[in-house]
């Protein structure tokens, strides 16, 4: 590891930013709509890139173009946040630095929570997302790219179309740190064995996330634990994972059920790193991940 990723993570650490995940349902949620008070949603107003709204039922989705025309090629950006936080200012400098890195459109998708709504409803919205998307791109020129619940959402989509819907499927998928809802014993003992190393996430938010995606509806298990869905057809899928987060118990559960499908994947490894690694640039296995990132999606 790098000097500067130890000095970040000593300084993560000792603020304490992972204590938020032993708090009870109830104060996760209001602590989450304080934070979202502060990253409300507006139209960018600078001039690096041409911008256009794609509303569907009220929820937005923010389309980021380097011409004033569309491109024939897109990516549909999903942002982290344990599908109750807002994005922030750190979403949206890499949703740009993604345009202009790959000269694509990016779909900044300001999806539906689980504050109020069930993971249904994110889906849903992200399942008309992809066909209004559809609308203007070709199947194969359409990437998708998620971050932690951003990632769940993405291969969560597809899992959503395989299981309902009929649409071609994109090109491949980035998917940085995608977690679940722990289902095995392996699962469970490797989030544990992994407590200590995780300056971000503790195991006990997993459990927690349960009742604030479902909102006590009959769910699909795949929305709860995307291993068990059906991976039929499914385009090839960039996974990351840092080998010092709880959320790399969940590697091995999705490549055995890529395996099982016959679904093309690639597993990269940050070794002794973080949640969501690729997302910052400041130190240099970030900044390696990301102009990874940036050539496949390329």
């Amino acid at each position: 590891m790098s000097f500067s990723y130890k000095v970040a993570a000593f300084v993560v650490k000792m603020l304490g930013i992972k204590k938020m995940f032993l708090l009870p349902e109830d104060k996760i949620l209001a602590l989450a709509k304080k934070n979202n008070q502060k990253n409300q949603f507006s139209m960018p107003t600078d001039k690096d890139f041409f911008y256009e709204l794609n509303e569907i039922n009220g929820y937005k989705n923010l389309i980021i173009k380097n011409n004033e025309e569309k491109s024939d090629k897109a990516i549909l950006f999903l942002y982290g946040g344990g599908n109750i936080g807002c994005p922030d200012k750190r979403d949206m400098k890499f949703a740009k630095k993604l345009a202009r890195e790959t000269k694509k459109d990016i779909w900044f998708s300001f999806y539906p929570l689980c504050i109020e709504n069930s993971i249904k409803t994110t889906f849903e919205f992200l399942y008309m997302t992809y066909e209004s998307m559809l609308k203007f791109y070709s199947a194969k020129n359409i990437s998708l790219i998620g971050f932690s619940s951003g990632a769940v959402n993405a291969i969560g989509l597809l899992l959503y179309n395989n299981d309902l819907g009929n649409l071609p499927m994109p090109n491949l998928i980035v998917a940085v740190s995608p977690g679940a809802i722990p289902f095995t014993q392996r699962e469970k003992d490797m989030m544990e064995n992994l407590r200590d190393k995780d300056i971000l996430i503790e195991p006990d938010y997993l459990y927690t996330a349960k009742n604030i995606v479902s909102k006590g509806e009959d769910i699909p298990k795949y929305m709860l634990y995307g291993p068990a869905g059906d991976f039929s057809n499914f385009p090839m899928t960039h996974f990351y994972f840092g080998t010092h987060e709880v959320i790399y118990a969940f590697a091995k559960s999705f490549a055995d059920s890529f395996d099982k499908y016959k679904a093309p994947y690639k597993i990269h490894l940050g070794q002794g790193l973080c949640h969501c690694y690729p997302l910052m640039d400041f130190y240099p296995e970030g900044k390696e991940a990301q102009k990874e990132i940036f050539e496949i999606l390329k």
